[in-house]
């Protein structure tokens, strides 16, 4: 029966550990994408488990080696699993271990399960597993085993960091599984019925039990207390995110500034660039740019690594199938807005949506990309605000070229709505400067302030989407224009080669509600191009009136006023956080509250074993407890029986505490000892009545500190 008992609560601490494991393991898939890692993390918790269970006899270096070949084994099995097929596995084993921990902490959210990403957590829950299988089962230590899976736990909400909402279901099932797995801990190894453990050393003493037991509880408490107040705080902190602590991918010179490819590109149109099949006519993007500091436009923002389902994006309903053939750089073409791409490493800027190859493009490589094609509607850009809640794309470097001011004080005084200046910028630029190929390249302000300025004899007042698009953007945020320049690809439908002659720079502007909307200043075909000097002039001539107040009946809206914008009061949100914040006398009070339980506690806990050892089981068990209830009675009157002496030496020893006499009970016993089926329940009861007249008798005995506590 004992037996019985003792197997029962292994197989139980086993499978309430094994859950943990695989609970801890899968704290990270949160932010990886579909259920890959979710069951890779459950089945390396199983499979270490299960490999360090069937050992527990066996010497715990055979169980070691086991497990590391199994780990192995597993992980060569996950690599094949996640790989795309397109590498050899040795190379793909290779690079994933090398890559592992990098590539982990730079994949941005959802992680797409792929032999880099899927290793650090399946070889950290197999080690737990491991470690839990060994202290617990072959150890007999289940609180000591609880410890691998919990710090499994801590790393998988480290991994997870701000990217993903709080773990409550999974947190509170933790916790559940922990607490059963304690209440149905086995006995230490030295008490095993059993062969499962050979383990050297003696088993405490019940009292030293006891002040362990007291000391731990009061450590805990006080931690508990002192502790509490900054436990609170973290709560409504935002978690790091380690991500930010590893380096990006690291762009060419050629991709820090795409903007000078244009020039490039238009010397030599036929170039074939790359092939590309759509669903229907698009514009590819290849760069956004919303920051100039007067020298050269560049993208904000960092690029993160993706897997092949990008952030925040949709279902992807265009597709494009790519094939690269003399593009070169990093940067990587796509239908705004990418949603997923496939058969090729890709990482994502998340302000601009733009893709890049840490690997660099190479001739032949071939990719697919899912889009969600952006849409504007012109009406309602017509009507709407500027949206200025980015101040990189409105911010204007200084020393730009007065030409550049004369225009924008044209633009500003001849239209009236945001819209309305967009348009009319991109007009003046079409009707007044000339496309040439042979422009050379240059987006600085003295190249701007060249090509807006200077006469055509000098080459000046023609240029290429560079220089249209450039000077367009800083322009419109002399306007109150947010503006920023892409650089991209305009392909038909259908398969064809994308050449040289098809790469342009466009403009775009922010609209509240509306989003970024392109504009062509590019001069239409076969125009002459109007002096820009002439209608400066003509603007230099016209009286400027001033506008008369009124109170506002009939005039349009000003839509750079300040005064339309939300003029409700900011909240002071860190002051209604510290007038909600608990004081901290409230957790002293409580954990000095606590502490004043814990001889409560003790009590409690004494009765109860008291209970069980005298009510509970064979009539020859309910002897045995009241002979150990007199022990330990015995023991904390100060007098300790050596557990080498009979019961009838264990009787005489402990008889001179008190005038209550025992002398039957030694008999009792030995009968229930070696003949336990001779025992029945008078004896049973009649051993019950000793013990507890003893335990009253010798309780004067007891030191009142002891007393006090226990």
């Amino acid at each position: 029966m004992r037996l019985n008992r003792y197997r029962f609560r292994v197989a139980a601490v086993a499978v309430c550990l094994t859950v943990l494991c695989a609970l801890a393991g899968t704290v990270a898939a949160r932010v990886y994408h579909g259920m890959v890692l979710t069951g890779l993390a459950a089945g390396a918790a199983l499979a270490a488990f299960a490999i360090g269970f069937l050992l527990r006899n066996k010497p715990s270096w055979l169980s070691a080696a086991v497990s590391f070949w199994g780990l192995a084994a597993y992980l060569l099995g996950s690599f094949a699993l996640t790989g795309d097929g397109n590498e050899p596995l040795p190379q793909v084993v290779v690079d994933a271990i090398v890559n592992a921990v990098p590539r982990t902490l730079t994949a941005l959210i959802p992680v797409e399960p792929a032999p880099d990403t899927v290793g650090v957590p399946v070889f950290l829950t197999w080690l737990a597993a491991s470690l839990a299988c060994e202290l617990a089962i072959r150890y007999g230590r289940t609180l000591l085993g609880c410890l691998p899976p919990t710090l499994l736990y801590a790393a998988g909400l480290y991994l997870v960091g701000p990217n993903a909402g709080p773990a409550i279901a999974v947190t509170v099932a933790y916790c559940v599984v922990a607490g059963i797995a304690l209440a149905a801990t086995s006995a230490p190894p030295s008490r095993r019925p059993d062969r499962d453990a050979q383990v050297d050393g003696g088993v405490p003493g019940r009292s030293a039990t006891m002040i362990g037991s007291v000391i731990g509880a009061t450590v805990l408490l006080a931690a508990v207390a002192a502790l509490a107040p900054m436990a609170t705080r973290l709560v409504t902190t935002s978690p790091g995110d380690p991500r930010e602590l590893v380096e990006p991918p690291q762009l060419t010179d050629i991709d820090l500034n795409p903007l000078v490819r244009i020039a490039e590109w238009a010397k030599y149109p036929e170039q074939e660039l790359f092939r590309a099949d759509l669903d229907g006519d698009a514009t590819m993007r290849l760069a956004v740019l919303d920051e100039y500091d007067g020298v050269t436009w560049q993208a904000g923002g960092d690029f993160r690594t993706a897997g092949s389902v990008l952030p925040g994006s949709g279902e992807g309903g265009f597709s494009a199938e790519v094939e690269i053939i003399e593009l070169g750089g990093k940067l990587v073409p796509a239908v705004a807005d990418p949603s997923t791409v496939t058969d090729m490493k890709i990482a994502v800027n998340l302000d601009t949506r733009c893709l890049l190859t840490p690997d660099g493009l190479a001739t032949g490589d071939r990719y697919s990309v899912d889009s969600d094609l952006l849409t504007v509607d012109p009406a309602s850009a017509e009507s709407a605000r500027v949206d200025l809640s980015d101040p990189a794309t409105v911010a204007v470097p200084p020393g730009a070229p007065e030409i550049m001011t004369m225009i924008a004080e044209y633009i500003t005084t001849t239209y009236d709505t945001p819209y309305e200046r967009a348009q009319g910028l991109a007009a003046f630029l079409g009707e007044h400067y000339a496309f040439d190929a042979e422009a050379p390249s240059g987006h600085d302000y003295p190249a701007l302030g060249f090509f807006l300025e200077s006469p055509v004899e000098a080459g000046g007042q023609r240029g290429t989407s560079e220089q249209f698009a450039a000077a367009y953007a800083i322009i419109a945020r002399l306007v109150g224009l947010p503006s920023r320049v892409v650089v991209g690809f305009d392909v038909p439908g259908g398969s064809s080669t994308v050449t040289a002659a098809q790469g342009l720079a466009w403009p775009e502007i922010a609209f509240d509600g509306v989003g970024w909307v392109p504009f062509d200043p590019m001069p239409a075909e076969g125009v002459v191009p109007i002096p820009p000097q002439e209608t400066l002039e003509q603007l230099e001539e016209e009286p400027t009136t001033e506008p008369e107040d009124s109170a506002g009946e009939g005039e349009g809206e000003d839509y750079n006023d300040p005064a339309l914008e939300n003029d409700e009061g900011d909240f002071d949100t860190a002051a209604g956080a510290e007038d909600e914040r608990i004081p901290a006398w409230v957790w002293w009070a409580l954990g000095a509250l606590a502490l004043a339980c814990v001889p409560l506690a003790l009590k409690a806990r004494r009765r109860l074993r008291q209970r069980r050892r005298l009510a509970r089981g064979t009539p020859a068990e309910r002897v045995a407890g009241a002979w150990a209830e007199v022990l330990a009675a015995a023991a904390r009157a100060g007098v300790k029986v050596e557990p080498h002496a009979t019961a009838e030496e264990a009787a005489a020893q402990v008889s001179v505490l008190v005038e209550v006499g025992i002398d039957a009970l030694p008999r009792l016993v030995n009968q229930a000892a070696f003949a336990p089926g001779s025992v029945d329940a008078a004896d049973a009861e009649a051993a019950g009545r000793i013990a507890t007249g003893f335990a009253r008798a010798t309780r004067t005995r007891v030191k009142r500190w002891k007393r006090f506590l226990t």
